[in-house]
Order: C-alpha cells, then structure tokens, then sequence
C-alpha cells in the first residue's frame, strides 16, 4: 500500500513593526484618496459668478502656470492668455457663458460669466436743486396841493377833485400810503397832503424734486397749481352769444427731463425745468374776469454729464428798475422847488434763479440703501409716522468702574 507524499507550505516568520508599517500606507493611501475625491467633487461644484458689460475686460490671475483654457460660447465673451500665469475675459455681447482655466497643479475653475449692455435694467435718478432769492424795493413820495377861493381852483394829485373833501376836511382813502401829513398851512384857501412809503422786501424760493425714470423714458414734476383762465368762444349755428370755456395754465416749478445712458460713465440728459409765478400787474380784464399773466423762466438743453456728479445748468440774474415821475409840466423840473408839484415812484425789483442737476445711475435689482423706505406694517399710526425711517437708538457709554 502506497502513500502519497503530502505537502507541507512553510511560512516565515512576519516582523510586527513591518505589519504595522503596512498599515499605516493603507490608511495614508485611503486618507489622500477621500481628500482628492472631495477636492474634485469641490471643484466640479465652485462657479464664480462675474459680471461684464459690453467692451470690457476681467483679468485673471492664477497661482500656477496655466495648461488648458476654455470657453463655451466665444461670440460672448472670449479668452486670451497673455502669460502663463494670467489671462483676461473679454466681454463681447449681451449673453451668457462659462469660462474654465486649467492649472498645472492639477486644479481648475469655472466662471460663470454674463454680459450685458451699459443700459440694461437701469435707472436714472436726477436730483434737482432750485434756488431762487427775490429782493424787492418800492418807493414812492406823493405830494397833493389844493388852492381855492372865490374864483380860482387849482388841485394836483388826489385832491385834483372834491371827492372826498368836506370844507378844509380831507378824508383819506383806505389805499393810502404809509405816512401821511396833512395840513392846511393856517388858511382857509391852501391845503397840503404828503404821502410817504418804502417797501422792502426779500422771498426765497427753494425746490429739490428728486425724478426716477428708467433708460430713454420722461419723467415730470411739478409744484405749483393751475390757474383757470376762461376762453371766450364765439356761438356756433344756432347760437346765440358767446359761450365761456374755462382752461388751466400750470405755473408754479416743474421739471422734465429725458436721460439715455451713453455707457458706464456717461449719461445724455435732456431737462427743461422751468420757474412761473401769477403776475397781477399786468393783468387783463376779459368778460369781467381779470386774468394774471405769467413771469417765467425756462430752459431746455441737451447735455452729457457723468453719474454722480453736479452741473450747473442755470445761473440767472435779474436786475429791473423802474422810475416814475408825475407832476405839473415845467413847474416839476424846478430844481427843490419841483418836489412840491410832483410825485415819484421808484422801483427796483432783484432775482437770482439758480438751478443744480446731479444724476445717478441705479440698478433696481440692488437698489441703494437711501433709496429704501422702511415701512411699518400693521399699524394705525399715519402716514408720515409710518414711512419715517426709523434711526437707531444712541448708545450712552458706561463710566468704567474704579
């Protein structure tokens, strides 16, 4: 009976600090794999938003030299490498398209980049300041004289008639001017009446409308009112008469304006503000009503001016004097003498019109923060209480204790 030779596996001895090392290359390798994992999930996942306007540029710089660059749509924007360590994004037209730079130390990054014109979903804001100080002189010097006896009467001024007198007694009219004298010099055939008056004057007119428009629309302002003006018309067939029709006339400060953004920098505005007020002393009188005419100021231009900075659009200065002299002919040319048959009035009448425009840029996606009006909601207070912003409350600092 035969036997087969079994067969025996000799194992050496293993060292331990070996197995040990072993152990910790496994864990090392499984550690840097997890990491680079995560880092290549991370940088599938990082998008960097940027944001360009037609015709400009974005540099890129990268910590090391660059292998691959692309770009997913090159009729938006465009890649150009200028060493190997930066390139430049360049905005062609409006539209969207991803943009990714490959390192040599094995990382990328993608750029989300959206181009779109200077005017896209823009606003303008044009803050306008009106100035307007008016100075006002009125002098007048009256001198009315009454002779009478048995035959002769001779009377200048409010006394060129007996309306109001009775005997020597002069009733003085309810118009009259500040300081009056009155005398009859101590006869009974002379009376005197001086009439003396200074007005002055100074009125300030100040107006700072603040107008948002977007691109290439018109906005207006006005503060004032509207004056009816009545409009006589004559009758149609079958008429009889005139028929009165009633318009309005808008006076007061008003404003238009125009604006078109140029690019980043530059803005093309067309204003016309204007300045009215009711002139009484010209007025007319149709079909009994008394119309006021109207004093204006207007100007209407067309300028470029950059975001956020002033311009001075109007700087009037108006400067009107006026002098009247009634008397008796010859005997009012009298030198000293000639005051006692004549009356003066002088008037001088100065205005200074000043207009500030500054327009802003704003995107009403991210509008400004003094652009904001907090509101309290659910309230019963009123409207001014409800939309006053509310400040912080100051903070009174502690001694510091000894």
């Amino acid at each position: 009976m035969k036997h087969s030779p079994s067969t025996h596996t000799v194992r050496e001895p293993v060292n331990r600090s070996q197995w040990i090392y072993g152990v910790r290359l496994a864990l090392i390798a499984l550690s840097l794999s997890r990491i680079g994992a995560a880092r290549a999930m991370a940088q599938e996942g990082t998008v960097t938003p940027l944001q360009l306007t037609i015709g400009r540029s974005f540099p890129i710089t990268t910590p090391s030299a660059l292998t691959h660059v692309s770009v997913a749509n090159p009729d938006v924007a465009d890649l150009v490498v200028i060493s190997e360590r930066e390139v430049v994004i360049n905005a062609k037209t409006a539209g969207e398209t991803d943009a990714i730079v490959w390192q040599s130390n094995g990382t990328r990054q993608q750029y989300r980049v959206q181009v779109r014109s200077s005017a896209e979903r823009k606003q303008i804001i044009v803050s306008i300041k009106f100035a307007e100080v008016r100075r006002d002189l009125l002098r007048e010097i009256g001198f009315s004289g009454l002779f009478r006896d048995a035959h002769v009467r001779v009377g200048t001024g409010v006394l060129e008639n007996d309306n109001g007198l009775n005997g020597n007694a002069l009733t003085i009219p309810d118009a009259g001017q500040f300081l009056s004298v009155l005398t009859n010099f101590g006869t009974d055939k002379l009376l005197g009446f001086l009439q003396l008056q200074e007005t002055k004057g100074r009125s300030r007119t100040l107006a700072e409308p603040t107008l948002m428009a977007s691109n290439r629309e018109e906005a207006t302002f006005l503060a004032g009112g509207e004056l009816p003006i009545p409009v006589a018309q004559g009758g149609g067939a079958g008429d009889v008469g005139t028929r009165i029709t009633i318009q309005y006339k808008e006076f007061g400060v008003r404003l238009r304006f125009l604006g078109e953004i140029i690019g980043d920098s530059l803005l093309k505005l067309s204003i016309r503000p204007e300045v009215s007020s009711l002139d009484f002393a010209n007025a007319i009188t149709l079909s009994g009503f008394r119309i006021p005419a109207f004093r204006t100021r207007r100007i209407e231009t067309t300028v470029d001016v950059r975001p956020n900075e002033s311009l001075i659009i109007s700087g009037l200065f108006n400067d009107e004097r006026e002098r009247v002299k009634t008397g008796i002919p010859l005997l009012q040319d009298i030198p000293i003498l000639g005051n006692l048959f004549s009356s003066q009035r002088w008037q001088r009448n100065e205005t200074e019109l000043l207009i500030v425009v500054t327009p802003v840029v704003v995107d009403p996606q991210r509008p400004r923060t003094q652009d904001l009006l907090p509101v309290v909601s659910d309230t019963t207070l009123p409207a001014r209480e409800a939309i006053q912003k509310r400040l912080p409350v100051p903070t009174v600092p502690t001694k510091p204790p000894r």
